[in-house]
C-alpha cells in the first residue's frame, strides 16, 4: 500500500475516532493526547541527523556544481518574497472581508515568549560546537548552520576531506533509509494524531463567535493553496499539471494538519520531494532544511489577520492605516524568529505582537486562544506547502528537477 494511502487511511479513522467516543470525564482525550505525543515525538526523532547529514553532503555536491551560492540566494529571495506576499494578502483578506468582532474573553495561559536577538545568535553559535546538538529539539538551525558550514569545507578542501565526505554521504544514506522505514509505519501513528486533534476541537467553547475569522483565513489560504501557487507553478514549470504537485504533497500537509508541528512534516517532506517531486538531494536538503525554518509565512499571514482582526474588537475607531503597517512589519520580522517554535508559532507571535503594541493591550491576544489549535493547525500547512513550493522553483530554476508520473508517487 503507498504511503499517502496509509496516512490518509489513518487520518480518517482517527478522525472518526474522535467525533464518535465519548470522552468518558477526559480520559479517552487524555490517553489519545499521550500518544499523540509519543508519535510526534517519533516522527521527529531523525530529524536532526537527517537534516545535518544531508546538508552537509547537499553543499558539497552543490559546490562541486558551483551553483551553491545561487541556489542558496534564491532560496532566501523567495523565502522573502513568500512571506511578504502571504502578509500583505491576509492583511487585506481580514480588512476586505471585515470578519465579526470578537467580544473580550480571556482565559489564562502562561506567557511564552521567543528568544532575544542575541540569545538566538548564541544558540545557533553555543560555546561548545556540541551544544548545538543538545537543545531542546525545536530549534533546527544550529544543526542546518554546521551541517552547512561542513559541506563548505569539504567542497573547498575535497582532496583532504575525503574520508569526510564519505561518511556525510553514507550516513545521509542511512539516516534517509531510516527515515523511510518510519513513514512505512506511521501511517497507523496518525490515528492517535487525528483524534486528538478532533478531542481539542471538540473542546472549544462558543466556535460561532471566531467562526468568521476562521473561514476567511481557510479561504485565503485555499486563495493561495489552490489559485496563487498552482498558477505561478503552471507558467515556471512549461505548462505542467500543478494540481499533480499538490497531490504529491499529500502526506507532509496531512501530517501538518493533525499534527500542526512544522518539524514532524520535514522528514516526509523531504521523502516527498525526492521520490514525489523528483527534487533531488543536493537541493532538497538545502532548500527544505532552511526553508523550514524560515518559510513561515503561513504562521505570519495568520499572526497578522488575527490580531488585526483583536485590534478591530477593541478599538470603537476604525484602523489606521500606520496600525496597519506596523502590524504587517512587525509580523514580517518576527517571522524569521519562529522556527524555534515549530507547533505553537502563532500563539507566541501574538504574545510577542501584543507585548510589542503595549497601550494596555499586553494579553489581549487571550481572547483567542479557545481557536488556538485551528491557527497553528492553517498556518503550519501553509508553511509547510511554502516550503515545497520554494524548493520546487528552485530545483527547477536550476534545471536540477526530475519529473516524475503521478503513477510512481510513494
Amino acid at each position: 500500500m503507498r504511503i499517502w494511502i496509509r496516512f490518509l487511511v489513518g487520518s480518517i479513522i482517527g478522525v472518526a475516532l474522535g467525533l464518535w467516543l465519548p470522552e468518558s470525564g477526559g480520559d479517552t482525550a487524555a490517553l489519545f493526547f499521550g500518544l499523540s505525543a509519543l508519535v510526534v515525538n517519533v516522527g521527529r526523532y531523525l530529524l536532526f541527523p537527517l537534516v545535518f547529514f544531508g546538508l552537509a553532503i547537499g553543499t558539497y555536491e552543490l559546490m562541486q556544481e558551483r551553483v551553491a551560492l545561487r541556489v542558496y540566494a534564491k532560496t532566501a529571495v523567495l523565502v522573502l518574497a513568500s512571506s511578504a506576499g502571504m502578509i500583505v494578502l491576509g492583511t487585506l483578506a481580514v480588512l476586505f472581508l471585515a470578519p465579526a468582532r470578537v467580544p473580550p474573553i480571556f482565559q489564562e495561559t502562561p506567557i511564552l515568549a521567543l528568544p532575544t536577538l542575541s540569545q538566538l545568535l548564541f544558540r545557533v553559535f553555543p560555546r561548545n560546537l556540541f551544544g548545538a546538538f543538545a537543545d531542546d529539539g525545536n530549534f533546527l538551525l544550529p544543526v542546518a548552520v554546521v551541517g552547512l558550514l561542513l559541506g563548505v569545507v569539504a567542497g573547498r578542501s575535497q582532496r583532504t576531506s575525503e574520508p569526510l565526505i564519505q561518511l556525510f554521504d553514507s550516513a545521509a544514506r542511512a539516516f534517509y533509509t531510516l527515515v523511510s522505514w518510519l513513514m512505512e509505519i506511521l501511517g497507523i501513528g496518525m490515528i492517535a494524531v487525528s483524534a486528538a486533534f478532533v478531542f481539542e476541537l471538540r473542546a472549544i467553547i462558543d466556535f460561532d463567535i471566531f467562526s468568521q475569522l476562521v473561514l476567511v483565513l481557510v479561504f485565503t489560504v485555499g486563495l493561495i493553496i489552490f489559485v496563487i501557487f498552482p498558477l505561478i507553478l503552471y507558467f515556471v514549470t512549461d505548462r505542467e499539471n500543478p494540481f499533480i504537485w499538490l497531490f504529491a504533497l499529500i502526506v507532509p500537509v496531512l501530517s501538518a494538519v493533525f499534527s500542526r508541528d512544522a518539524f514532524f512534516a520535514v522528514p516526509p517532506l523531504l521523502r516527498v520531494g525526492k521520490e514525489n517531486l523528483g527534487i533531488p538531494r543536493s537541493v532538497g536538503s538545502a532548500v527544505f532544511s532552511f526553508a523550514a525554518v524560515f518559510a513561515k509565512g503561513g504562521t505570519a499571514l495568520v499572526t497578522a489577520a488575527t490580531f488585526i482582526l483583536i485590534l478591530r474588537s477593541f478599538t470603537a475607531l476604525g484602523i489606521t492605516f500606520g496600525q496597519v503597517l506596523w502590524v504587517m512589519t512587525a509580523t514580517f520580522g518576527l517571522s524569521f524568529l519562529l522556527g524555534s517554535a515549530p507547533g505553537s508559532g502563532v500563539l507566541i507571535a501574538l504574545s510577542l505582537l501584543s507585548g510589542f503594541y503595549g497601550r494596555g493591550m499586553e494579553e489581549v491576544f487571550l481572547i483567542v486562544l479557545p481557536i488556538i489549535p485551528i491557527l497553528v493547525s492553517i498556518g503550519v500547512v501553509l508553511d509547510v506547502i511554502t516550503t515545497a513550493f520554494v524548493a520546487s522553483l528552485v530545483a527547477y530554476s536550476e534545471r536540477m528537477r526530475k519529473r516524475v508520473d503521478h503513477l510512481d508517487f510513494i
